[in-house]
């Protein structure tokens, strides 16, 4: 029942995305920079705008951020040395395992497990992973030429970033916008959960997929089963309880995330092995998903 009524949903509207490149190609530049410089931003900032936190929702989800990331990051990449991979298929492996789909795929996810009330916390789940974690993804993808600088510079360009300042900013100076700017931006925040999945199924209709069975058989085993185990240990840890653990936990076991390919296409690398990876993850998913539902 849980994957007809959760699971189910989000990916038939996947699929449509992919049916639909695949009979029509579309201008995926111009969804892309729709929903990354308008809805997604107008999502963001409706949602902190339009809720009550406190700072120690943010202080625990930033540090269950940190130790997640830094954990999974030194497991793969000492399974990356112990198998005697060469830099870029390290890199590869790092940017599939330590990169979740926590936007496309788990913002709609958790919307549709838990309803509205979940929307606080998965957006500022997403804030604060979509950030250090895009930084650390161009730092991977350029390996040796990768400048801290450069890919920081290039993360405070995206749109996501300023909503967040301006929401926290307009918080702390206790103004609320008028209901005639809240309103449109609310509107265009709901089209952004949709579109992501949308774009997400074009995205897997481009990808080639090419058999390195051992390679996405390892990614897939550190992102869709030991990401999910060391969420649920890392919330029992840090005392994170109730909706907020039942969140994080499913949000950080989505697959991998599409946007570590638009860098290893940029910046080289194994860009097949990334896409292989993110279709092969994204299809089990769909059992993994389920079954983490009933466990949550």
């Amino acid at each position: 029942m849980l994957f007809v009524q959760v699971v189910l949903p989000v990916f038939l509207i996947v699929f449509s995305g992919f049916v639909l490149e695949k009979s029509s190609r579309l201008d995926f530049r111009t969804l892309t920079i729709t929903s990354l410089y308008l809805l997604a931003p107008a999502l963001v900032f409706s949602a902190l705008m339009k809720r009550d936190f406190d700072l120690s929702l943010a202080g625990d989800l930033f540090l269950f951020m940190v130790l997640y990331t830094a954990i999974l990051y030194a497991l793969s990449r000492g399974l990356a040395a112990l198998l005697g991979f060469d830099d870029e298929s390290r890199g590869a492996l790092l940017l599939t395992t330590v990169m979740m789909n926590v936007g496309n795929f788990g913002l709609p996810l958790t919307y549709f497990a838990f309803g509205e009330a979940a929307l606080e916390i998965s957006v500022l789940t997403f804030v604060l992973f979509n950030i250090p974690l895009g930084t650390l993804a161009i730092v991977i993808a350029q390996g040796s030429r990768s400048s801290l600088p450069t890919a920081l510079g290039n993360m405070a360009k995206i749109p996501i970033f300023h909503a967040v300042i301006l929401a926290f900013f307009f918080k702390w100076l206790g103004w609320h916008p008028p209901e005639f700017i809240l309103r449109p931006l609310d509107l265009l925040g709901q089209a952004a959960i949709p579109l992501m999945l949308v774009m997400l199924g074009m995205q897997l209709a481009r990808t080639q997929w090419q058999s390195r069975v051992g390679f996405f058989s390892l990614a897939t085993a550190v992102r869709l089963g030991v990401a999910p185990i060391l969420a649920w240990g890392l919330t029992a840890v840090l005392g994170i309880e109730g909706l907020t653990r039942a969140v994080l936990i499913l949000q950080t076991s989505t697959p991998s995330a599409v946007l570590p390919l638009l860098y290893a296409l940029r910046f080289g690398g194994r860009p097949d092995l990334v896409a292989g990876t993110i279709l092969t993850t994204t299809l089990i998913s769909a059992v993994t998903l389920t079954i983490l539902l009933y466990l949550l």
